[in-house]
């Protein structure tokens, strides 16, 4: 009980309603707060209501809302001073108690008769002031009451009940009585929610729950009836706990680990997103858990804290995965014994990060990632020296990352290595304690200036990129005064582009650093060199308004077409895509242009109400191909016109996004003839092909699959992925994908297997997928890249290189007559259709 009063004396601290034993024991925990030493004061009276009677009687003074002292009356009535106060504002509390500081026998009132802290009257002082007349006539509260129907056999007395005021907190809480009643007194009004558990806190030997938690109206606080206590009076509330499901079982460690920090998990096997339970074993390793809601469980044990020296593991066999753990069925009202996972000893790596001086090699992270393909494992933070332990291992090879957080160090891998694929792997086997040399971390470079926009612009936000030889390296905001930074850079060249983001609204034209309009090119940016450490500071660069382009949409009725979405790009994405949505009127107006030559596209949106109408471009054409291009200038408006999906050309193939003659037109049509993709029949019965829609990685393992020529397999009967259901569309493509070892996924922190359907496919991960369709073939990659934002050390270089190599994607040349692949990229569908039909003529020429 003392740790009870300890912590329930803090609440007196702050402003809030502190209700029945809260309020008694931080009053009796010792003589009354002398005031601070001041020499204003507060006076008044205290009655009770007609009926009531008290012993004592306590008057808090708040000064802004913390507490700063008390007087008493010892009766149920008389007059008080709060007298030493401070100049200030002060808010005053009354409460009262039975005989021998008994429990409350009002409710809590704030001067003026007021319930809550926050409506309460402010009283202020100044110096020397006597305040007379602050007085109150206490009253008693609403009281909730009722019956709770608990299982046969079950103790009610062991039933908590709770009920949370909403908004400005207070709570109430009591357990039933043997015949299941409860009482909860002197509450102020509000919405509440009613709770009813099992067991105490402070149960030196708790005993699992026999009934399931319930909320009033709801198994969930979130979806929780909010019952009305009014500020007076009587209300019931009768509820009947459901038998829960109860499991025990044992759990067996190495010598010298503690039991105790092993928690046990339950997951619902057919819905894992309901709550589940938990709990931890004890000094013998037994455990038990209830509550659970009758059903069929996945139970999971793992390492409460960091360093685990075991490895988590599904109940069942040794190495038991998501997939075949062994599950467990709990019923009503009975227990499941049994429950017993013997733990495996996990290999630990150990090391140190030192740092340069003037900065703190505490709180390093320090990841180990699967050599295979990086994924996550485990990780831990360094301590005040710098020493880390992983553990929680299984027996592998692994890549430590190293990642500083808030401090201008690289992140870097170990050996000070920037690209995972250079860093010595550290292999451990089961159990194993292995040290590693000690990581000294490189301090980053900082680049930092201003960016000046011209006067009055508007703009969401102002951004900056940092760009170096693989691509964009960090993006910063630049703030109201334009300022911007990074920081934690290596040593290297850079660029810097500014409002280079798609779909950002401003009037401010994209640039480069120093004072280069984006039309200028991506090579005609200053570079910035910075060396290991090193800041560059006091950077500038100005920015111009850029040119406008307006027109409007009306719909095949000629009427004007409202929140329509209108972009305007580049097919090869050298311009960043401006946009904005037309108006009631049907007109619009997209800001921040650079001087070149745009398409316009409109109602790209299916979802949209005029979704259904396709998609019109500038010329008055519904194909990309057929589109005219439009010309901008920086500083001057460009008027289209009116685009009418009444008179609209069709231009087209067999799809009427898919003009004759355009880019990748021969591709499509023989993707389409083949089966691999045919498209979409629109609302109008037109067929479309959507060439710019980003192909997910769902239906690149269809394409794929059928590229094969459908080959004869059985899928699985259990998904190897926790995102894939056996009822997915593409689940037969997707698993045969896998089996095939041409995309086996990821691996999650907590084990499962993903596949991450949704995710749209990028140009590198592509290159993968064909090399690994082609069956791996012998190639030896070029010492020199060929792509400039390809480095030798990419992930997926070498895959790149032949893809390049065979000619089914030789990239980009860049104004520079440089070679780049944009791997990072999201192949889009018409792309897709190149790519596989190079393919085909190459490994499949029958």
């Amino acid at each position: 009980m003392g740790a009870i009063l300890k912590q329930l004396k803090l609440s007196r601290q702050i402003l809030l309603p502190v209700t029945g034993l809260s309020l008694l024991a931080a009053s009796f925990s010792g003589a009354p707060a002398a005031m601070a030493a001041g020499t204003a004061s507060i006076s008044g009276s205290v009655q009770m209501q007609a009926g009531l009677s008290a012993s004592m009687i306590i008057i808090d003074a708040y000064k802004d809302d913390a507490y700063v002292g008390e007087t008493r009356i010892w009766s149920g009535s008389g007059t008080y001073t709060l007298s030493g106060l401070e100049p200030g504002n002060y808010k005053v509390k009354f409460s009262a108690y039975g005989e021998g500081g008994g429990a409350p026998v009002n409710v809590q009132e704030w001067f003026d008769d007021k319930e809550l802290a926050s409506s309460a009257q402010t009283i202020t002082l100044t110096t020397g002031q006597a305040q007379a007349n602050v007085s109150a006539v206490l009253n008693t509260g609403a009281t909730l009451s009722g019956k709770v129907s608990v299982p046969a056999g079950v103790d009610a007395t062991k039933v908590n009940v709770n009920a949370t005021r909403d908004g400005e907190y207070s709570s109430y809480s009591t357990s039933l009585k043997a015949d299941g009643t409860y009482s909860l007194t002197n509450m102020i009004a509000g919405q509440y929610r009613l709770r009813f558990n099992w067991g105490s806190p402070w149960d030196p030997n708790p005993t699992p729950s026999p009934v399931i938690e319930t909320f009033l109206g709801s198994k969930d606080w979130s979806s929780a009836t909010l019952l009305e206590v009014p500020k007076q009076g009587n209300i019931t509330q009768n509820v009947t706990l459901a038998p829960a499901g109860i499991a025990t079982g044992k759990v067996t460690v190495p010598a010298g680990v503690d039991p105790t920090k092993v928690s046990v998990y339950f997951s619902n096997a057919a819905k894992p997103s309901d709550p589940g339970g938990y709990t931890t074993a004890n000094a013998n390793g037994d455990f038990s858990i209830g509550g659970l809601t009758p059903a069929t469980y996945r139970v999971s044990f793992g390492w409460s804290g960091s360093d685990s020296p075991v490895l988590s593991a599904y109940y069942g066999p040794s190495g038991a995965t998501q997939d075949n753990a062994t599950l467990v069925t709990l019923q009503p009202a009975q227990t499941v014994t049994g429950i017993n996972q013997t733990l495996i000893a996990a290999a630990k790596i150990k090391g140190k990060v030192t740092v340069p001086a003037g900065f703190s090699a505490s709180g390093i992270m320090v990841t180990a990632k699967a050599t295979t393909d990086l994924a996550w494992v485990s990780s831990a933070q360094t301590d005040s020296t710098g020493a880390f332990s992983i553990g929680g291992l299984p027996a592998g090879s692994y890549k430590l990352q190293y990642s500083p957080f808030n401090q201008n160090l690289l992140d870097q891998w170990q050996g000070q290595k920037q690209d995972a694929s250079a860093s010595v792997a550290v292999a451990v086997t089961t159990g194993q304690t292995i040290s590693v040399a000690n990581e000294a971390l490189v301090p980053g470079a900082a680049v930092s200036g201003t960016l000046s926009v011209p006067a009055g612009s508007f703009s969401q936000a102002n951004y900056a990129a940092l760009v170096g030889p693989g691509g964009v390296v960090s993006q910063a905001s630049v703030d109201n005064t334009g300022s911007f930074s990074f920081s934690r850079l290596p040593a290297g060249t850079y660029a810097i582009e500014f409002n280079r983001s798609s779909g950002l609204t401003t009037d401010v034209e994209a640039s480069f650093f120093k004072d280069k309009s984006e039309s200028a090119g991506a090579s005609s940016a200053t570079t910035v060199t910075v060396a290991t450490g090193e800041a560059k500071t006091g950077l500038t660069s100005t920015a111009k308004t850029g040119g406008t382009l307006t027109g409007k949409i009306v719909g095949t009725d000629g009427q004007p077409l409202n929140n329509v979405p209108v972009r305007v790009y580049t097919k090869d994405g050298s311009l960043v895509t401006r946009g904005a949505n037309t108006i009631a009127d049907g007109t619009f107006k997209v800001t921040g242009l650079t001087t070149g030559s745009y398409l316009v596209s409109a109602n790209m949106i299916p979802t949209r109400p005029s979704g259904s109408l396709g998609t019109i471009f500038s010329g008055n054409v519904k194909t990309e191909g057929a589109a005219s291009n439009v010309g901008t200038t920086v500083g001057t408006n460009t008027d289209i016109g009116t685009l009418s999906f009444a008179t609209a050309g069709n231009a087209g193939t067999g799809f009427s996004d898919v003009p004759a003659g355009g880019q990748f037109s021969t591709e499509i049509s023989w993707m389409a003839t083949a089966g691999i993709s045919t498209g979409w029949t629109e609302a109008d019965g037109s067929k479309t092909f959507r060439p710019l829609s980003p192909v997910n990685r769902d239906a690149m393992a269809a394409f794929m699959y059928r590229l094969a020529g459908k080959p004869a397999f059985t899928p699985p009967a259990t998904s190897p992925f926790t995102d894939v259901p056996t009822s997915s569309q593409f689940y037969k493509e997707i698993t045969w994908l896998a089996d095939k070892g041409v995309s086996t996924g990821w691996t999650e922190s907590d084990g499962s297997k993903t596949y991450r359907p949704l995710q749209a496919v990028n140009r590198d991960a592509m290159a993968a997928f064909m090399y690994r369709l082609a069956g791996k073939p012998a190639f030896d990659p070029p010492s020199s890249s060929p792509f400039t934002d390809v480095p030798t050390s990419s992930q997926f270089y070498k895959e790149i290189t032949w893809l390049a190599a065979q000619g089914i994607s030789t990239g980009w040349t860049e104004a520079d007559n440089s070679k780049t692949f944009r791997p990072l990229n999201a192949v889009n569908r018409d792309a897709m259709a190149a790519f596989m039909y190079r393919y085909n003529g190459k490994f499949n020429p029958s």
